[in-house]
């Protein structure tokens, strides 16, 4: 299964980076995972934020495969624990998912077509977090849910 985290944004610090990359080198051992950033939308400032989400969300929309499944990181959306998050990575396994898409939207969240396309939303935490350090934090969680799945000695429970 090919899983790629999705994110609505600028280009990250090099502290985010550097902390990206050994996660992402890490993961290669498990799975195939790539990160791609979604530039904003031209003149983002001068647009309501419905208008702005509107036009990200086509985007990211048009962006998708219908055999893409879709996991919404979304405010409203459930808490998982790291091992009920291995569980759900080894389920879609199982249902012969080719590629997960774990999608971060912009400054003001998702539109509702896309939450709508989404065919679960994980919500990281009650707390806000900046995007840089959200792709940083789910990177890591992704490969101690692999850990997990492998019985390695990384998580502690």
């Amino acid at each position: 299964m090919k899983i790629q985290l999705w994110s609505i944004g600028k280009e990250n610090d090099a502290y985010i980076n550097d902390g990206i990359r050994i996660f992402q080198k890490r993961l290669q051992h498990y799975t195939d995972f790539d990160i791609k950033l979604i530039p904003t939308v031209k003149q983002a400032a001068s647009l309501s934020v419905p208008e702005l989400k509107k036009q990200e969300g086509k985007m990211i929309l048009d962006m998708l495969q219908p055999q893409d499944y879709l996991l919404a990181l979304d405010e409203r959306g459930k808490q998982l624990t790291t091992v009920q998050l291995a569980d759900f990575i080894q389920q879609r396994a199982n249902a012969g998912t080719r590629q997960l898409i774990l999608l971060i939207g912009g400054a003001f969240g998702l539109d509702e077509a896309v939450l709508q396309r989404a065919q679960t939303r994980l919500s990281l935490s009650a707390l806000t977090f900046p995007h840089q350090l959200v792709r940083l934090i789910v990177t890591e969680q992704l490969y101690r849910a692999y850990t997990v799945l492998n019985n390695e000695k990384y998580h502690h429970q």
